[in-house]
């Protein structure tokens, strides 16, 4: 096999990984008319997303000919859904060197993680466990927090 054949998106999100968290990410972009595509490496999920018209770059980001695929020096942002936190800084740190302009999106489950990953360069980073407590403290003090409706893709 040869490297995967390189998107012509431009002006895109790569969206990496597809799981609990991808999923719901994808369907808001998707719903936004938003232009991204999904690095994934689970073959059912990317025979669904391409069913459901999302293009795909199949492999793990982690590798530079997958994801140089995805058009990283002209894409506008770069969304990490997946759980680990050492991969995802390896992919950051690919992103910045294709495009110092990219804007960096991360999910990290811990302090030491969002530090790690900031100080690779993600612009921002939304810890899971930080989130849940907003959420609980919201509904405690009578702000309903609006619910994450599960993927359809």
């Amino acid at each position: 096999d040869g490297p995967p054949p390189r998107t012509a998106l431009a002006g895109h999100s790569i969206l990496v990984g597809y799981g609990r968290v991808g999923s719901l990410v994808g369907a808001s972009l998707k719903e936004a008319t938003l232009p991204f595509l999904v690095i994934e490496d689970a073959d059912k999920t990317l025979a669904k997303l391409r069913d459901n018209g999302i293009e795909t770059v199949s492999g793990n980001a982690a590798n530079s000919e997958v994801f140089a695929a995805a058009n990283p020096e002209g894409a506008s942002r770069l969304i990490l859904a997946i759980p680990n936190a050492f991969e995802a800084g390896q992919i950051v740190l690919r992103a910045r060197a294709a495009n110092p302009k990219i804007t960096v999106i991360a999910r990290a489950h811990s302090d030491a993680e969002v530090e790690h990953l900031k100080g690779l360069g993600a612009d921002t980073v939304i810890m899971g466990e930080r989130e849940i407590a907003r959420g609980i403290v919201e509904v405690v003090l009578g702000r309903k927090p609006e619910a994450a409706e599960p993927s359809a893709a």
